[in-house]
């Protein structure tokens, strides 16, 4: 008897935690994505091609984006009633000719911008495919050296391994083979999405919705040309978001295998991804609770037990092969620090060359650089103490600098102008897409990202239920981990590409659970029951 009361208290306790869980996530992302919308309507940021990563801010069509709002809406209650009076084949033939469509769309317009574009990788995706191909050849080691490239950054050596392989089989310096393979990922991570919808729903309506939706995500394919982590890490990502919902239904081990190497990856090819482990270590141990099912927990325990062991595997591997000895970098809280400083343009929280200047003022030494940084960063946190006005400023200024900006440098990374060496030429779409046609991609991507945004507000009010399945909004999650890490880190509209990728297919299904509730509130007439009729 004692025995079974113990167990009745441990559940109720479980789900206490379970539902406690879901409302967290639902009130947390209604209030971030709620302030979203709302600045979404009202201004947009940007940053130009082509000058200093500079952001701006201009006023933006509160009449346009709410009429955009209401097309989302008018085409999901479309399809809403559309599949009401069609059969399943016809459903089915609708979702697939969607998908393709926009699976073909992404397809060739990443390999026209690819190469129209003629971007050139410089900076951090030069040290990548550069180091790579040095070490093929094995002509230069320097980058490993104190105060080297990966001496400072070595968590890119992850990235930097993978890119060495890809290189083998395709060539040295061959960066346009890594930009075919961002965009194969590209247009992968439409598909997962698809898949990920397909667990969570079966209706014609929200599957086509999410391939209409994604034929307006252009930052993705813009993305293509860029030589670095980002596409990978967002296929990855989402891969792992639906093998985790896969092993949900089926309990197959091969989805939890599958699950574990899909998070290796993705923090191998960007050290970001932490985010998306966090937010799915945090929803599967409330789901552990729930079920029981601890095949989850050893399945993360894997996945991270695999990603610090391939680090060090491939720290020891360069080590030997280069003679450098393996250095730890520049410490984290240098570029928490910098996330909370103007730079010389007065933006808050992007790049002014911080934490490498506090790395060689202490010559080097790990420790001394660290005390050095939190020094800092405490003089920072006392003047927004003593200025709470400016602090508010500030972190609004940050915030909606890499948040409300449609592109997401999209364009400012990714496209050359016809003065550069070896850029499009003059005159071409490719050129004038950096140039003069600017401001009307932007004003396309304005207009998508606040139906997404507004979306996702729906998402996080109607779908996220004390009990419901919390593996479900494991990628909502990592959004609202993202968006609390961008107030911290250093700040840059390209770090909040992948969590608007992932929040498309959840935009769909929250414009469809509106249309589905206005639906069912209408067939009910309750207004009718109140005047007695």
């Amino acid at each position: 008897m004692g025995e079974t009361r113990m167990r009745d208290k441990i559940r109720k306790a479980s789900d206490g935690l379970y539902h406690a869980g879901n409302r967290v996530v639902q009130i947390v992302g209604c209030v971030i994505f709620a302030a979203l919308v709302w600045y979404s309507f009202r201004y947009t940021q940007y940053v130009l091609p082509g000058g200093y990563e500079t952001p701006r801010e201009m006023h933006d069509s509160m009449l346009k984006n709410g009429l955009a709002a209401a097309a989302a809406l008018g085409v999901m209650a479309g399809l809403f009633l559309l599949e009401k009076h069609i059969g399943d084949r016809w459903k089915k033939i609708i979702c697939l000719t969607s998908l393709a469509a926009a699976l073909v769309w992404t397809a060739a317009a990443g390999w026209w911008w690819i190469h129209s574009s003629a971007h050139i990788p410089e900076g951090d995706q030069a040290f990548i495919y550069g180091g790579a191909s040095y070490f093929i050849e094995g002509t230069n080691f320097q980058f490993f050296a104190e105060g080297g490239y990966f001496g400072m950054h070595p968590r890119q050596m992850g990235l930097l391994a993978l890119c060495e392989l890809l290189f083998r089989v395709a060539g040295t310096y061959n960066y346009q083979a890594f930009e075919i393979i961002c965009l194969v990922m590209a247009v992968g991570s439409i598909y997962f999405g698809y898949r990920i919808l397909l667990e969570m729903t079966k209706s014609m309506a929200v599957i086509t919705g999410y391939n209409l939706l994604m034929l307006g995500c252009l930052p993705l394919w813009l993305y293509a040309p860029w030589v670095y982590g980002d596409i990978p890490s967002i296929f990855f990502g989402m891969l792992a978001a639906w093998m985790l919902l896969r092993y949900d239904k089926k309990r197959k081990v091969r989805y939890l295998v599958v699950l574990a190497f899909s998070f290796v990856l993705a923090m191998l090819v960007r050290q970001n991804s932490m985010i998306l482990l966090v937010a799915a270590i945090l929803a599967i141990l409330l789901y552990v609770l729930k079920t029981k099912e601890w095949k989850l927990v050893l399945c993360f325990v894997l996945a991270v037990a695999l990603t610090e062991g391939s680090y060090a595997a491939i720290n020891r591997m360069y080590e030997v092969r280069s003679g450098y000895e393996h250095w730890d970098g520049i410490p984290l809280v240098a570029w928490i620090t910098m996330g909370v400083q103007e730079n010389w343009d007065g933006s808050c929280g992007w790049y002014n060359n911080y934490p490498k200047e506090a790395y060689y003022s202490q010559e080097g030494d790990r420790e001394a650089t660290e005390k050095k940084a939190r020094q800092d960063l405490w003089a920072r946190m006392e003047v927004f103490r003593n200025d709470p006005s400016y602090a508010k400023a500030f972190f609004r200024k940050k915030i909606l600098s890499q948040w409300n900006a449609p592109l997401y440098q999209a364009l400012y990374f990714n496209a050359e102008t016809p003065e550069d060496t070896g850029g499009p030429k003059a005159g071409t779409l490719a050129a004038k897409m950096g140039g003069e046609l600017f401001f009307e991609v932007l004003k396309i991507c304005d207009r998508w990202q606040a139906v997404v945004y507004l979306g996702m507000f729906f998402y996080f009010l109607l779908a996220v239920k004390k009990d419901g399945n919390i593996l479900q909004h494991v990628l909502a999650v990592t959004m609202i981990g993202g968006f609390f890490f961008s107030i911290l880190y250093e700040a840059k509209a390209r770090y909040i590409l992948p969590y608007y990728v992932m929040m498309f297919p959840f935009a769909a299904y929250g414009y469809w659970l509106v249309v589905g509730g206005v639906r069912a509130f209408w067939a009910a007439k309750p207004w009718k029951r109140k005047n007695g009729v």
